[in-house]
């Protein structure tokens, strides 16, 4: 919701606002786990790594750390971001780019997974992940065959269903998700879950989502909200986020209206009492 310049929500409004979406949140999370008394092991670990990311995770803003595995059955992933109007890389997807590469160099030994499959109007043949591509081979000169691209996504939960595909048949085990910083914890509950459903019916050990290294654009998280719907995709639990989103478009509406009739009124007051003094 796009709010009037001059209008500043206190302090105690934007309070409401972010424990109204926690709670919606949290009543989500409760109805997860009470749909059956007997959750197996891969719902509750998921669950717990969902509770990992919210509370204690540490987004790496740098280069992916040391003491990753030095060995090809590690990975990185680098998930797509929307290109410039003419179709070319952005900025945020030129930094994350540069993350990755930086990475690359670091491990020598690992493969680099791009995902990315939307394209912009202006140019309509080549999605994002082959303009991540370009990047690393034509800009920094780093071996083509040390990619795989994935362009059919065009959203984060597809960009975790392909991906995996493609890691379990290149036999990865562990993978360090690159990607920006509020996009992080979305993005690894939704890699995280899609490694245990696939890797569960084919009897293997599932990819490890084990590292992360963001892109610093100064915005942690995409919101509570948005991330419990990533967790409510992977356990195939079927939540409208339309109806969710006009739900707290009303809210938000509401707290917006109350706030303007508050302004409203103690400015009624302030001219009330200068016009009739006591």
């Amino acid at each position: 919701m796009i709010y009037p310049k001059k209008l500043k929500l206190s302090r105690e409004v934007y309070y409401i606002i972010i424990s109204t979406i926690k709670t919606k949140v949290e009543e989500m999370l409760t109805k997860i786990q009470s749909l059956d008394e007997n959750v197996n092991k891969r719902d509750k670990e998921l669950i717990e790594y969902f509770e990992y990311i919210d509370d204690s995770m540490i987004l790496l803003e740098i280069v992916s750390p040391d003491g990753l595995p030095q060995t090809p059955d590690h990975s990185f992933v680098v998930l797509d971001c929307a290109l410039n109007s003419d179709g070319s890389l952005g900025l945020e997807g030129n930094d994350r780019c540069y993350f990755a590469y930086k990475s690359a160099m670091k491990y020598p030994n690992s493969l680099i997974f791009i995902t990315g499959g939307a394209i912009d109007n202006n140019n309509k043949t080549t999605p994002e992940g082959e303009q991540m591509k370009a990047y690393f081979v034509n800009v920094k000169g780093l071996d083509g065959n040390r990619i795989i691209t994935e362009t059919k996504a065009k959203e984060t939960i597809k960009n975790a269903k392909f991906t995996i595909e493609k890691l379990i048949e290149q036999n990865i085990k562990v993978i360090t998700i690159i990607t920006s910083d509020y996009h992080l914890r979305r993005g690894s509950i939704l890699f995280k879950g899609e490694a245990m459903i696939k890797t569960e019916g084919l009897g293997i050990t599932h990819v490890q989502v084990l590292e992360n290294a963001a892109y610093s654009t100064g915005k942690s998280t995409e919101g509570k909200s948005m991330e419990g719907y990533a967790l409510a995709a992977v356990l195939n639990v079927k939540i409208s986020l339309s109806t969710a989103n006009i739900k707290m478009k009303i809210e938000l509406f509401l707290v917006f209206l109350i706030t303007i009739i508050v302004l409203i009124s103690w400015k009624f007051i302030r001219i009330t009492r200068n016009k009739f003094p006591k």
